[in-house]
């Protein structure tokens, strides 16, 4: 079988792995996530914000405390998109406002990926980019918050075009990987590279000297295996994986780690992939999940396949569960419907969709924020940010 095509179709399952999709829940076990059919009391989704906008999505989100959070989206974000404009908002504990962007980051609306980091009210990081092609290619664009203003950071000419994964511990201590078997880190003063033992999808850690780089890398046979390693403040240490649980018999198959979710120096998770092949047909691809006690990683067979981020020991793993410290999976309740006009909803209620993008926790509160977009009969897509408290 051909290696490039076993390349694709991992790719492909982790794209679907990234919007939290369940390829093929062949891990799940009711005894272990949970079996309520309704939310548990408290556990649902609260508008903070509705932007006004009938074409626009936020897309990510940085919370740099409970009254201090940065989110940034795009309009418009259906139709004729070449031309889209960039949204930057602040929250100042009472309310989400727009903020207009600096001279440093007006370049913005030609670079569609975009990240947001932080570790404090006067260390935020933004980092943008684009998928370069043989037909377009950008320079990537870096700046930092001060808690004064924004300004641009200089990057080396090797730096990524776009950064998948991201870690900020402080000012003079942020990482970013691009997907690739090279992490970059910066001192404070300059952007330093490190080899990894295989290409990182993510980053997480508790500090500056506990950090994970996950993803995957390819062996002899040419095949891709998870991947992860450890940061202890002087230097990179490749972990042992464990073997996965029965896989298909029919032909090779590939594997690898899309997510990484530190809880605690104890208590990391990782998600991942599994896909394979026959003839020109995908022929299996189901999700993993992998966790680190403190002394070695193993397979968690009865954990839901993915997950978007972490907020205290709550990791949320869609806009409609989320995963307990107890390793319960719950519901998420729905917002109440947007619409001005519930009369016009039709037999079915409400129909507009709750779609979120990124999910950070809201710090020193255990509660979680959401950003994306609504969506209905009304408008293409209403701009939102969520938060949720989860059930005791």
């Amino acid at each position: 079988m051909c290696t490039r095509r076993r390349i694709a179709v991992l790719c492909a399952a982790l794209l679907i792995l990234a919007g939290c999709g369940h390829p093929q829940d062949t891990h799940r076990d009711s005894s272990r996530t949970g079996s309520s059919k309704s939310p548990r009391p408290g556990a649902v989704w609260r508008y903070d914000h509705t932007g006004s906008d009938t074409n626009a999505s936020f897309a990510d989100i940085a919370a740099a405390s409970a009254d201090d959070a940065w989110a940034v989206g795009k309009n418009p974000v259906t139709g004729w998109v070449d031309e889209q404009e960039t949204l930057l908002f602040h929250y100042d504990g009472k309310a989400w406002r727009p903020y207009d962007l600096p001279p440093a980051l007006r370049r913005l609306d030609e670079l569609p990926i975009v990240r947001l980091d932080a570790s404090g009210p006067r260390d935020v990081w933004l980092f943008a980019g684009i998928s370069t092609t043989p037909e377009k290619s950008s320079p990537p664009l870096v700046a930092h918050w001060d808690g004064t203003a924004w300004q641009a950071v200089e990057v080396p000419r090797d730096f990524p075009q776009a950064v998948v994964g991201a870690a900020v511990f402080g000012p003079s201590d942020a990482w970013v990987v691009d997907g690739s078997d090279t992490a970059r880190h910066w001192d404070g003063r300059q952007w330093r590279t490190s080899r990894l033992p295989g290409r990182a999808q993510a980053l997480a850690g508790t500090s500056g000297r506990d950090l994970w780089a996950a993803g995957s890398a390819l062996t002899r046979e040419a095949v891709a295996r998870p991947v992860a390693a450890h940061w202890d403040g002087g230097g990179w240490r490749k972990a042992e994986m464990p073997a996965l649980s029965p896989r298909p018999k029919e032909g090779p198959y590939d594997s690898a780690l899309a997510r990484v979710v530190a809880l605690s120096a104890d208590d990391v998770r990782a998600f991942g992939t599994v896909s394979s092949e026959a003839g020109d047909t995908d022929a299996y691809s189901a999700g993993f999940a992998l966790r680190w006690d403190g002394s070695r990683w193993s397979e968690e067979t009865g954990v839901p396949c993915c997950a978007k981020g972490a907020a205290g020991d709550v990791i949320v793993l869609s806009p409609e569960r989320y995963l307990t410290a107890a390793g319960e999976e719950e519901r998420i309740a729905r917002p109440p419907c947007l619409s001005d006009r519930p009369g016009k909803q039709g037999r079915g209620g409400c129909r507009e969709k709750l779609q979120l993008e990124d999910f950070t926790a809201v710090p020193g509160s255990g509660q979680v924020w959401g950003v994306g977009s609504v969506r209905g009969r009304e408008a293409a897509a209403r701009p939102v940010v969520v938060r949720f408290t989860p059930a005791p």
